[in-house]
């Protein structure tokens, strides 16, 4: 993460970066939310850095398992443009097409559909 004072400050093009891996698309406010969010994260993080922890046997600490990560790499969207309708049962303008549930459907005591 980039940031001139703080090595681990959060920018907005920071943000815009895990976005776009992500796949979103945020808009100016989100980017700027988002970035004063991560930022708070990390300044409780900093507090907790704070603390005395010698007293704390390792022994007794939770060890995790290295988190494994998906290369950075942005693969293709294969969702985008008609490439669902391939494995679409129906498919109209768009958009897919599913029955309408049943339980939607409401009857008044005549039987008739009320909508």
């Amino acid at each position: 993460m980039s940031g001139s004072k703080d090595q681990r400050a959060v920018s907005g093009q920071d943000v815009r970066r895990i976005a776009e891996l992500a796949r979103l698309r945020p808009d100016q406010e989100a980017v700027r939310q988002l970035t004063e969010e991560l930022n708070g994260i990390l300044e409780h993080v900093r507090v907790l850095e704070t603390l005395d922890v010698s007293e704390i046997d390792e022994e007794d600490s939770l060890t995790l398992d290295p988190v494994l990560c998906r290369d950075p790499k942005i693969a293709p969207d294969e969702l985008r443009g008609d490439a669902p309708r391939s494995i679409a049962p129906d498919w109209r303008d768009g958009f897919f097409v599913v029955p309408r549930l049943p339980a939607l459907d409401q009857s008044d005591s005549s039987g008739d559909v009320v909508e």
